[in-house]
């Protein structure tokens, strides 16, 4: 029999659009563009967020003011329903209108408001289809939006407690619909198979919402793990990887009980002319000389930059100091580099730089440091054996390297035979040993000044200037006036000690 339900979800799909993950020019199975989904009166399609930023294409958009291709994409593949995700408000709100005006799909997001009244944003729909059953929909997005945005890009805009939002939904909806779908942008704050936490923070309340409304099946994303076919207090999870690498597949049969599957995208891409004229443009773009190092330097393994340093740490860093004026620097890698060749070219640079972050040199003083190294030193667990591995809470529930941070301008040690909260035995700048009350100017990303990555300490600090500038066009201009740089070698001023190499 047919099924009484399909729905097919994607989310923080990043702008990936193309068949490419742009660190290479060769076509890979990847990209929006090379979805299709069959759709009858009884289906659905629904994005989960951050569709907006994260890519070299929407870079090269916002950057040189193209029009976003985005909700193009979404329209000719049927989308009827999308949330927010929290980076969907990075450029801004004229952007984010743009994006919602343009889209044929819905925007369900409960907990954003807008003060104006002017964007397409609903709270919540109820859907009858094609056999009668009527579907109810919530939309929210995590409210840790307020604390990761520049707040130039929420004057117009309020970002409420999602729980609240459901809340006040739910008396609308739940009388309405058979069903019950919540379409969170946001994850899950427990492993759902032991119930064990694994956050004691609000920026994942998945199970949350399991334990305290009726939804029937929830949506998820922004977490980027691969999820389905798992079951929370009744209620049907899922959620897909990040970057149009795949899709999920929820079919409700005719004993109502879900099966969810993960689907690959197809392994080829036909592109209308436009899609294929703007691909040739950014192309060439990327592939634009700009400058040169005195090396390659290419991204190692996780573990072995951690331990030993990066010279792509190092670049992004002198490039912050050289922009800042501040005494020291500090910067975090992604999850995923492309690295730079020694002819630099702007894809090294945006495939390396993948945040869309600016600025803040805040004042810190030696106690405060302290603590931010005492926690990047968290990032490593020492084996039984002695050897030494990535610890888990920057794997699970979200691989967050992005939250190992690497320091400029300082010489210091780590002995990770010392208990965590303990392992920083050598601190010195210029040589000299470092105080707990001296001051010094600290520049770091806007992201990393919320206090986000557990370095709330940073809240405590004064901000001395911010540069609105964002940090990967900071680095296209350092090329500009430095046609040649010269990379510096890591093991100068950073040791870890005490494990088995």
């Amino acid at each position: 029999m047919k099924p009484k339900l399909t729905i097919y979800f994607t989310s923080d799909t990043h702008g990936y659009l193309y068949p490419t993950n742009f660190m290479k020019s060769q076509p890979m199975r990847l990209g929006l563009l090379s979805m299709a989904f069959p759709k009858d009166g009884n289906t659905l399609i629904i994005d989960g967020g951050d569709t907006i930023q994260g890519s070299p294409l929407t870079y090269y958009c916002h950057s040189l003011q193209k029009p976003l291709p985005v909700a193009r994409a979404l329209n000719e593949r049927g989308y009827d329903y999308i949330t927010l995700g929290n980076h969907d408000f990075n450029n801004g709100y004229q952007v984010l209108s743009d994006y919602l005006n343009a889209l044929d799909a819905q925007c369900l997001c409960a907990n954003v408001e807008d003060k104006t009244h002017q964007l397409p944003i609903s709270g919540w729909d109820v859907r009858t289809l094609a056999n009668g059953l009527r579907v109810g929909i919530i939309g929210i997005v995590t409210n840790w939006v307020n604390r990761w945005e520049k707040p130039e890009n929420l004057q117009q805009l309020t970002v409420s407690d999602p729980m609240e939002a459901v809340t006040r939904c739910i008396k609308e909806v739940r009388q309405r619909c058979d069903l019950l779908v919540g379409l969170y942008h946001g994850g899950l704050e427990k492993d759902v198979a032991m119930g064990k936490p694994l956050s004691d923070t609000d920026e994942n309340i998945g199970c949350k919402l399991c334990e305290d409304f009726p939804f029937d099946l929830l949506l998820t994303g922004h977490q980027h793990i691969a999820m389905n076919g798992v079951t929370y207090c009744g209620t049907h999870i899922v959620q897909p990887p990040c970057n149009s690498s795949a899709y999920i597949k929820v079919v409700l049969d005719d004993e109502d009980r879900f099966h969810s599957e993960l689907c690959e995208v197809k392994d080829h891409c036909v592109l209308h002319p436009a899609e294929e004229r703007l691909f040739t443009k950014l192309t060439s773009w990327l592939d634009h000389p700009i400058g040169h190092l005195n090396h390659a330097i290419w991204p190692e393994s996780k573990l072995l930059m951690a331990l030993h340093g990066s010279p792509i740490a190092d670049f992004f860093n002198q490039v912050q100091l050289a922009s800042s004026g501040a005494d020291i620097s500090c910067t975090a890698l992604g999850n995923e580099i492309r690295g730079f060749d020694s002819d630099v070219t702007v894809r090294d640079v945006v495939a390396s730089y993948i945040y869309s972050n600016t600025l803040v040199v805040l004042e810190v003083t030696g106690f405060i440091l302290r603590q931010a190294l005492e926690q990047c030193a968290t990032y490593f667990e020492v084996q039984p054996d002695g050897s030494v591995a990535i610890s888990d809470h920057f794997l699970r529930p979200k691989e967050a390297h992005y939250n190992y941070d690497y320091f400029y301008g300082l010489e210091y040690q780590f002995d990770l035979s010392h208990p965590k909260g303990s392992r920083l035995v050598y601190l010195k700048r210029k040589g000299k040993p470092i105080q707990d009350e001296d001051k010094m100017t600290l520049c770091m990303s806007n992201y990393r000044a919320t206090g986000a990555g557990d370095f709330d300490f940073y809240l405590r600090c004064p901000r001395v200037r911010e540069i609105q500038t964002e940090i990967s066009e900071l680095i296209l201009t350092y090329f500009s006036q430095h046609p040649t740089v010269e990379v510096s070698k890591p093991e100068k001023f950073f040791m870890v000690v005490g494990y088995k190499a």
